[in-house]
């Protein structure tokens, strides 16, 4: 019985390992159900595995995944980011241990984001290049991005005029519709339990007390120290000064000169490198 005749619809996602697996003769008729013991090839070929599909489609040439970093990123999934940092990371893993990836291109274009997992994408990016190498091309690369793409082993910026990099600082933004609300004819009362005196200070309904506006700042130069701490780590003896950390972007050329940049290409040019650095 030959169970691969007629017509077969595969997904894109899966299609070069269903063919890898059909070249090697892999499938075999199981009238039992799945077998309990299988080959190491076997079980190479039937890596099916979410991040294993992903970084498969992803890949320029079938060995380098291209994975895009953009618009806002969090921990979830955002409106306008398919791939929450969760996910990135999974990727990323995936790609350390797979041994038909020569490395991976991060393909920036995103303002930043929480400062929440930034810290755990970055020391994944990190844990990749320490493997294979990774080289972040960007086209916007501003705040949490470059923090994430610090630890990469190159950066190249897109060749467009307009591509920036930078932002290195945090930013908290603060806003009371209180007047507003009270123009509108809202009286706006809040209750809270007894004891529960510090419940949801930071609301935009009341006024901020002075213990509340020093721990924003508290909680922002902490967190910008963090930040400052993975650019240094990431971009290392490459960093010429400190003025890159007062939160200004860059073009290529005063990249180039403060270490924030490597080089400058398209995306081809990205892939070449990549398998150069191999």
């Amino acid at each position: 019985m030959n169970l691969l005749s007629g017509a077969w619809a595969i997904s894109e996602l899966h299609e070069h390992t269903v063919k890898e697996a059909i070249r090697g003769n892999l499938f075999q008729l199981n009238m039992l159900g799945f077998a309990h013991t299988l080959s190491e090839k076997q079980l190479q070929a039937a890596d099916y595995s979410y991040e294993k599909a992903w970084i498969d489609y992803l890949s320029m040439n079938g060995n380098v995944p291209v994975i895009p970093i953009q618009g806002t990123m969090s921990r979830g999934y955002s409106y306008d980011n398919y791939f929450s940092n969760t996910f990135l990371i999974q990727l990323l893993n995936k790609v350390a241990e797979d041994d038909s990836k020569s490395g991976a291109i991060l393909r920036y274009a995103s303002g930043g984001g929480t400062v929440d997992s930034t810290d755990e994408l970055a020391a994944a990016v990190a844990n990749l290049s320490s493997k294979k190498p990774v080289l972040s091309h960007v086209s916007f690369c501003a705040s949490a991005a470059l923090w994430s793409a610090a630890p990469s082993t190159e950066i190249m910026m897109a060749t467009s005029p307009l591509a920036k990099i930078g932002s290195i600082g945090t930013i908290y933004i603060h806003t009371n519709v209180k007047k507003a609300m009270e123009q509108q004819g809202y009286d706006i009362q809040i209750f809270r339990s007894t004891g529960s005196v510090d419940k949801a200070k930071l609301n935009p309904y009341e006024d901020l007390d002075e213990e509340t506006i020093a721990e924003i700042y508290s909680d922002l130069d902490a967190a910008n120290k963090a930040f400052k701490s993975g650019i240094r780590a990431g971009r290392g003896s490459k960093l010429t000064s400190d003025d890159i950390f007062t939160g200004k972007v860059y073009g290529y050329a005063k990249a180039k000169s403060y270490g924030l940049a490597d080089s400058q290409g398209d995306l081809n040019a990205a892939y070449k490198r990549v398998i150069q650095l191999s």
